[in-house]
């Protein structure tokens, strides 16, 4: 068992005896409990050194790790031996014969394998796998299967879409349908198997006992019934009930995270950053910018937060193409002058490269010394930066994981700037953060938060909005190429830009290999034959990535290929048009990043989009506000994910929805902040 609280409140005894006394009452599903929850894995009957290293690459490592892998999703389900019209659209499960299989390769590398069945009373049913070409002799005619899944209707035919065949020992049991995250290497029949032995065998008497911030308890089943809940329920009510108070004790811990950092800043004495009208004309001369009034805000709030006594905890959030570099920068050089260093965290080397590149221009000349720290460079470049950093001589250090490393030390850190700060995790930033004496915080997001969301989950921080876009352009429009003509028409438009001196972006799905239609590599050969192109994807090595991006921006390139490495932070002001394929298969946050990678000169970009429509790719055509694309996608995803809140706490959340329990949040928030004394999670 954990004895660590991960919660940081003390569990009474009272409540362990609670969750025992239930675990009794539970005997039929926990006879002669034989298994610690705190052992490992491979104790359970199947698992060997194979499968325990999958369930170990999943973040599972023991039976109580397993057992808060906790379902995605769940349906109702409908068990019938006929199949009729009045269950079209709901989830059946029925007793069935397999008739045949039939297997059919669609384009680009892509694959349908289609079982017919039938049902006790005779009923036809077809089962359809995608992209699993081996399944095509895994359903012997004869055999005896359970079909469960969502019934449809095509013409006159029973369709399971989505749908699956079971082996009768192995199939789902119960009133309701789980769906759990898919595991590399462990399939969902290997998942269940797994979890059906650990419910068996722990000894779930001994469950997490935590105790709960006072008005918090009642919304809480005993922990020993709620992991019966969640994987063997006897309705969606008790597995809706028991994911909430799973979903409340993961809000605790973040918020136990939040409040400990909030209150840890507001006793700590910042670094003194000093203003005056000479520095802020020096500042204004070097960035020479036209705020916007957004912009002008911001600043305002960055100048009183950096010279107040505490440090500085600011969440800068704003759309694509707002300008908040320049608005970090900006509080960047103000530090600089008052001799502290400031560190520049971004997540991914291109853009580090990019921002250094960038500013080191608006530097030319000064004597900011201004270095960068990536992963890539060689062993005697490293070692002659961090000197630089140790040493005070570089006074903005731009880089990426990089400067989390024991190697990197900083002489008076004085202000972190986080840039995308939803892919940075809580303890990454902290672990920044720490190499300093309370530096001040300023954290960028380029995908805007519900304002709702925002003071629940970043109460700890101060938050400046940028809407305005600095340059006139406005955002990009998407545009939907539809029809076997598609790629015809986007490689039209291309010419057209080509012609114009104008850059283009085609982004793929996947790498792919040389004969696959839509990958990056495949796509990077055919537009080659027309254009000079380039290509970026995530296997190749990071000189040639980043050789081909300064091709591309210099315009020796005139479209540049490559997968979403392209998504975050790349500046190209000749880029005119994105072409997006297969789009269907993106994130919405992730379409209108890509979206944000053209129109961002004189010349207004427009962003085509190949493939089959979608909830996602339609909402990104009808608007171009970030704001309103973050709650879509919020409303889309319904996870935390989109948030970063997956990294924010010491482990995965597994329960919490921040949209579906939103209301919670708040009150959990309001709970954890009136408790006395706050520990950090151990």
């Amino acid at each position: 068992m954990r004895s660590a609280n991960r919660s940081g409140f003390l569990a009474p005894a009272q409540t362990l005896d609670c969750a025992r006394a239930v675990a009794d009452s539970l005997a039929p599903h926990v006879a002669e409990p034989s298994l610690a929850l705190d052992a490992p894995l491979a104790r359970l009957r199947g698992v060997g050194p194979t499968t325990a290293a999958a369930l170990s690459a999943a973040g599972l490592h023991t039976v109580l790790d397993l057992l808060s892998f906790f379902p995605t999703r769940h349906r109702d389900v409908e068990t019938t031996v006929a199949l009729r019209d009045d269950l079209v659209g709901r989830v059946v499960r029925f007793d069935c014969e397999v008739l045949g299989t039939s297997r059919r390769f669609l384009p680009g590398r892509r694959s349908l394998v289609t079982v017919r069945v039938a049902a006790a009373d005779g009923g036809l049913a077809e089962v359809a796998y995608f992209n699993q070409p081996y399944l095509k002799n895994a359903f012997v005619t004869g055999a005896r299967r359970v079909a469960e899944g969502t019934l449809r209707k095509q013409g006159r035919r029973y369709v399971l879409s989505p749908g699956r065949l079971t082996d009768p020992a192995r199939a789902n049991v119960g009133p309701v349908v789980l769906r759990y995250a898919p595991i590399e290497g462990v399939s969902e029949a290997r998942l269940r198997g797994l979890l059906r032995q650990a419910l068996t065998h722990a000894d779930l008497r001994t469950g997490a006992v935590e105790s709960l911030p006072a008005g918090l308890e009642a919304d809480v089943m005993p922990w020993a019934e709620a992991v019966l809940a969640m994987h063997q329920p006897v309705s969606s009510e008790q597995h809706e009930r028991a994911r909430r108070g799973f979903a409340l004790r993961e809000a605790v811990r973040v918020f136990a995270v939040i409040e400990q950092a909030r209150r840890r800043r507001a006793r700590a004495t910042a670094p003194p950053v000093r203003f005056s009208a000479e520095l802020e004309a020096r500042l204004q001369a070097r960035i020479a910018l036209t705020w916007t009034a957004d912009q002008a805000a911001a600043l305002l709030q960055v100048r009183a937060a950096l010279s107040a006594a505490t440090p500085m905890g600011l969440l800068l959030q704003g759309d694509v193409g707002t300008g908040k570099t320049a608005v970090a920068v900006w509080g960047a050089l103000a530090a600089i002058a008052s001799g502290l260093q400031v560190a520049f965290l971004a997540p991914t080397e291109l853009l580090a490269e990019q921002h250094f590149a960038k500013v080191g221009q608006w530097l030319e000349g000064s004597r900011v010394g201004v270095a960068l720290l990536t992963g890539s460079l060689g062993r005697k470049e490293r070692a002659a930066a961090d000197a630089m950093v140790a040493g005070g001589q570089a006074q903005l250090v731009f880089g990426t994981h990089a400067l989390l490393s024991a190697s990197t030390r900083f002489a008076r850190l004085g202000l972190v700037i986080i840039d995308e700060q939803h892919r940075f995790g809580v303890e990454q930033r902290q672990a920044l953060v720490r190499k300093g004496e309370h530096p001040h915080l300023l954290v960028l997001t380029a995908t805007p938060i519900p304002r709702t969301l925002t003071l629940a989950l970043f109460g700890d921080l101060d938050v400046a909005v940028l809407r305005q876009r600095p340059q006139r352009t406005p955002p990009a429009p998407a545009r939907h190429a539809r029809g076997k003509a598609s790629l015809a028409r986007a490689l039209h438009a291309i010419a057209r830009r080509v012609a114009r001196g104008q850059g283009t972006f085609v982004v793929c799905p996947t790498i792919g290999e040389e004969d696959e239609k839509h990958g990056a590599i495949a796509m990077h050969a055919a537009l080659s034959r027309r254009f000079a192109c380039g290509l970026v994807h995530g296997r190749m090595q990071v000189a040639d990535r980043h050789a081909a991006v300064r091709r591309f921006r210099a315009g020796e390139f005139a479209v540049l290929v490559g997968t979403t490495v392209l998504e975050v932070g790349l500046d190209v002001p000749r880029a005119t048009l994105m072409v997006i394929v297969e789009a269907e298969r993106f994130g919405l946050a992730t379409l209108h990043q890509l979206r944000g990678r053209v129109g961002r000169g004189s010349k207004r970009g427009l962003c085509v989009l190949l493939g089959a429509e979608s909830q996602r790719t339609r909402a990104l055509c009808r608007t171009t506000d970030g704001f309103e694309i973050a709650e879509l996608d919020l409303a889309l995803r319904g996870s935390g994910e989109l948030l970063g809140l997956r990294q924010s706490g010491p482990g995965e959340l597994r329960a919490l929805d921040p949209v579906a329990d939103l209301e919670m949040l708040l009150r959990v928030r309001q709970a954890v902040q009136g408790v006395g004394a706050v520990h950090e999670p151990g």
